[in-house]
């Protein structure tokens, strides 16, 4: 009966440090690549579910969606790069929006535009 009862514990924490291993796998899919510039981005694989362009804080926000964790984040992780197409910042879909690199809040704005017109507008400041 002692045994029956080791063997559920065990398991039951064999499957917790499972669960907790896969949510950090997937949390360190979402950290930038080692190029940290937009083209850098595509470049890896990433592809974006949406792109942003504000153009009031010259800024392009790369949309990609929440974390695919098993605990729910209930933002997307965002993605902020300057006008010459570098990360400025990014965040992993917490609530209170603070980026990775700076601390500040990083909030998505703007229209949403396409691949290639977010390229354009790299281009045309650059």
């Amino acid at each position: 009966m002692v045994k029956g009862i080791l063997k559920v514990v065990l398991a039951l924490v064999v499957l917790g440090l499972g669960v907790l291993a896969w949510d950090v796998w997937q949390l360190r899919t979402l950290r930038p690549p080692a190029e940290r510039t937009f083209e850098g981005f595509l470049r890896a694989g990433r592809a974006p579910r949406g792109l942003r362009i504000d153009p009031v804080v010259a800024r392009l926000y790369w949309i990609h969606g929440p974390a695919p964790t098993l605990v729910r984040y209930s933002r997307p992780v965002v993605y902020a790069f300057n006008p010459k197409g570098d990360l400025v910042d990014w965040t992993p879909g917490t609530d209170d929006f603070k980026g990775m690199i700076s601390g500040a809040p990083v909030v998505q704005a703007g229209p949403d535009v396409t691949l290639e017109q977010a390229r354009a507008w790299l281009r045309a400041n650059k």
